[in-house]
């Protein structure tokens, strides 16, 4: 029974119906003309599934055919965080109670269906089953089965392939889809009855049950999850198997597949869904470009027939959506989960999981089941082993009281701002409110008397000031001695050790005829144990970065790429033809909680309570800049900074703080602080992002409910950085930066440059476009196809163009 209109106020009926009136019908028509082309449609038809569902061949058509307009997104909160699962949807008070739970539970799978999945029928009533065969398998019985189900008389069917161990039964189940029959016969050996049903790639019976089904517009992972609860039907009838212990696991889109199972099908005792990424155990509003992972604006491209076409509305507007990946997990509370990713899994984000499982844990500990919930980090990428099934076994037989098993939940980027701040206590009325209005003031503590500043000099003592408050903000870094960089090529070259073996695990681009590769060892460079790697241009062959130097550089600060630090080969993620095209070499690294680096993050304000991780990544961009004008091969007056997305806004704060970098380009990473509000702050956390939800400057953090207090915002660092060449990038449809407030910071910060009688130093671009770097369509560009003019790296080439123009 699916909610009704007036059983709350975010029924999709409500927010995507029929428009009430012609105000909204424009709005809403005005949505989508704003996102066809930002949608590349023309791209659709190379590399994607071959059909969007039985009905429609693409998403053009099926808008066309059903007229269907994005939401009135002014009826849909924003919410920059992942929604609450125990906010009630009906009236926005607190989930405090089991009955109300039930409630909630349908509304949330009411508006999972909707804007995800598609609506699923319900069940078909009788199940009929025809054992095919019959074998032995040494100690176990392999017993093929066929159900026939349907509506109205139409038969469909499933296969299933059981694997019964000897022995007095009934049993635990263990089920798995066609493709994990492998995994299957490991479960034989743990005591399960092993359930294998045909509905995945490699045998696929559930592909056609839309045809059946027409007035249901369930998409194909939620087709096979409701194959998977026809098998959970048969069981429930079969002598052999202890259906109060069904067990449901797979992996990649068979993941996601068995988490919505579990989660519309409460006789699913435990699920463990393995790597199953976007759209799944990865939240939409942490699954953009920026994320370097498996991103749901891609998804809802190439794996069409996977998601509900509705879901395409929301790209842009990710924060906007009422449900997310949290929201699909609790709704298996409180049944055994077990959420398991790789460390450097290329398509995942670990640090979006670990959000989800820290969201989904309240509606476990509203059942007192908290323990019930668990999310593991295996090593590797996206492929599974044998040890990997084993943990998943061993989940199930501790979920199962079959054994004693250890609590698998490990959280690398686990953070309470609250936590911190009792032990940080800070008085923010001490501070003086500022603003952009105030840049070219200079108060009492900025070496001025409160009158306007004039000059360069004048400017330049309230400079001293500003980077003095960046630095604070930073937080107090610990004592060191850094090595001193090594400046003798051959013995740069020569290296000393080995790079960490994460690299090869994660897939580094590797050099080429056209392109050398040298590795910076953390045994010649500046700092505290830095390394980076080294692209370079060169005309073929063995050619060293000596004989075609020296080289211009530019250092590459990446996303919020956690899984694959500054990138991953054959991903598009790596801007390094786009560098060495133009004669640059490129110095990447990653970031402390990135990539090769992930386990850093873990436990970092315990080792560093006053410093901040932003304080720990501002000093690996300085020391890169150390190590590099150290470097014979290297023309250390033209070292460049270029940062995305976080990369962004770390490049501005060190190129605030090093006069000798020459210029900087930040491409969706500046933010307005003292532009916040409590609003801005709940649907974009301008200042939230860096101290609430990725703990990267906590000291931010005292300031989110008085933003004008903000001790240091973005137009006095780029008044900093003034009279060197700076680019801001700024899209429209990044709601993580308001493109309106970062105008205004900019436009504040312009009037420094002017002071230098350098305005043309200075560049701004405000696209009407969404957050993006050209990961995917630096992947995916294939100058052989005319369609795919709609995904050309332009973004890319347009920066590279600025900076080799200006470094």
């Amino acid at each position: 029974m699916y909610p009704t209109p007036e059983d709350y106020p975010l029924h999709p009926d409500r927010v995507a119906g029929e428009p009430d009136s012609p105000d909204e019908r424009a709005r809403r028509e005005a949505y989508l003309e704003e996102l066809r082309p930002l949608l590349a449609l023309e791209a659709d038809e190379h590399g994607s599934d071959s059909r969007l569902s039985h009905r429609d061949d693409s998403w053009r058509e099926w808008q066309e055919r059903t007229g269907e307009l994005p939401p009135d997104f002014e009826a849909l909160p924003a919410t920059a965080a992942l929604p609450d699962p125990l906010e009630n949807l009906a009236d926005g008070s607190r989930i405090t109670s089991r009955e109300e739970w039930a409630d909630q539970r349908e509304r949330i799978g009411h508006q999972l269906q909707h804007w995800l999945y598609g609506r699923m029928p319900p069940a078909p009533g009788e199940v009929e089953a025809t054992e095919l065969d019959r074998r032995r398998a040494e100690s176990a019985t392999v017993r093929d089965v066929r159900l026939s189900f349907g509506p109205d008389g139409e038969e469909l069917t499933l296969d299933l392939r059981l694997l019964v161990p000897d022995g007095e039964g009934p049993f635990p189940v263990f089920m798995t889809q066609w493709t994990h029959r492998d995994w299957a016969a490991m479960a034989v050996r743990r005591g399960f009855l092993a359930v294998v049903y045909a509905a995945a790639d490699g045998r696929d019976d559930a592909a056609d049950y839309g045809e059946q089904y027409k007035e249901y517009d369930f998409q194909l992972l939620a087709r096979r999850a409701w194959a998977a609860s026809r098998a959970v039907d048969y069981l429930e009838d079969l002598p052999d198997a202890d259906d109060d212990r069904i067990a449901l696991t797979g992996a990649s889109r068979n993941g996601k597949q068995s988490l919505l199972a579990a989660a519309f099908d409460e006789r699913i005792d435990a699920v463990a869904p393995c790597s199953a990424g976007s759209g799944a155990t990865v939240p939409a509003r942490f699954d953009r470009d920026d994320f370097y992972a498996g991103d749901m604006a891609l998804h809802a491209r190439l794996r069409r027939s996977w998601f509900h076409p509705r879901w395409r509305f929301f790209v842009g507007r990710e924060n906007r959506l009422p449900v997310d990946a949290n929201s699909l997990v609790s709704l298996v509370a409180p049944r055994a989960c077990l959420l398991q990713t790789a460390k450097n899994e290329r398509t995942t984000s670990g640090w979006a999981v670990e959000k989800v499982y820290e969201s989904a844990k309240t509606a476990y500990d509203l059942f007192g089941a908290g323990d019930g919930l668990a999310l593991q980090y295996r090593e590797g990428r996206h492929a599974r082993t044998t040890r990997d099934v084993q943990a998943i076994l061993d989940f199930f037989d501790r979920a199962f009281d079959r054994g004693e098993y250890d609590d698998p939940t490990r959280l690398y980027h686990e953070f309470s701002f609250e936590e911190w701040a009792d032990s940080h206590p800070l008085d923010t009325s001490e501070f003086p409110e500022r603003g952009p209005e105030d840049l070219l003031l200079a108060g009492s503590d900025e070496g001025g008397d409160d009158g306007p500043i004039e000059s360069v000099a004048g400017w330049e003592r309230k400079e001293a000031a500003v980077r003095e408050r960046l630095q604070w903000s930073l937080g107090e870094a610990p004592p060191r001695a850094p090595m001193v960089p090594e400046d003798d090529t051959e013995t740069v070259l020569r290296g000393w050790g080995t790079s960490d073996y994460r690299h090869d695990v994660i897939g580094r681009p590797e050099s080429t005829d056209e392109i050398g590769k040298c590795w910076l060892s953390p045994s010649h460079t500046f700092g505290e144990r830095f390394s980076a790697d080294l692209y370079y241009p060169r005309d073929g062959g063995d050619e060293g970065p000596a004989e075609s130097g020296p080289h211009p550089v530019v250092v590459w600060l990446h996303p919020y790429s956690y899984n694959v630090g500054y990138g991953a080969a054959g991903r598009g993620q790596v801007p390094i033809e786009e560098a060495t095209d133009r004669g640059f070499a490129l110095c990447c690294f990653d970031l402390p909680g990135f990539g090769t680096r992930i386990t850093e993050a873990e436990g970092f304000y315990e080792r560093h309570p006053d410093w901040s991780k932003m304080g720990a990544f501002v000093e690996d961009a300085l020391a890169a800049v150390e190590s590099l004008a150290a470097l014979e091969f290297v023309d250390a007056e033209r070292i460049s900074l270029l940062g995305y997305s976080l990369g962004g806004t770390v490049s501005l704060y060190a190129a605030a703080l090093d006069d000798r970098i020459r210029s900087v380009a930040s491409v969706c990473g500046l933010p307005h602080f003292r532009g916040s509000d409590a609003e801005t702050e709940r649907e974009n956390a301008v200042i939230g992002r860096f101290s609430h939800l990725h703990g990267l400057q906590p000291r931010l953090g005292h300031f989110r409910d008085a933003p004008r207090r903000t001790p240091i915002d973005f137009d006095e660092v780029l008044g900093s950085i003034a009279p060197r060449p700076a680019l801001a990038v700024a899209p429209s449809m990044d709601w993580t930066h308001p493109q309106a407030d970062v105008l205004r910071c900019t436009e504040a910060a312009r009037e420094v440059y002017d002071l230098y009688d350098a305005g043309g130093n200075f560049d701004v671009w405000a696209p009407e476009d969404l957050l993006s770097f050209d990961y995917h369509e630096a992947r995916l560009h294939d100058e052989t196809i005319p369609e795919h003019a709609a995904i050309e790296t332009q973004r890319r080439a347009r920066v590279f163009d600025w900076l080799a123009r200006n470094g």
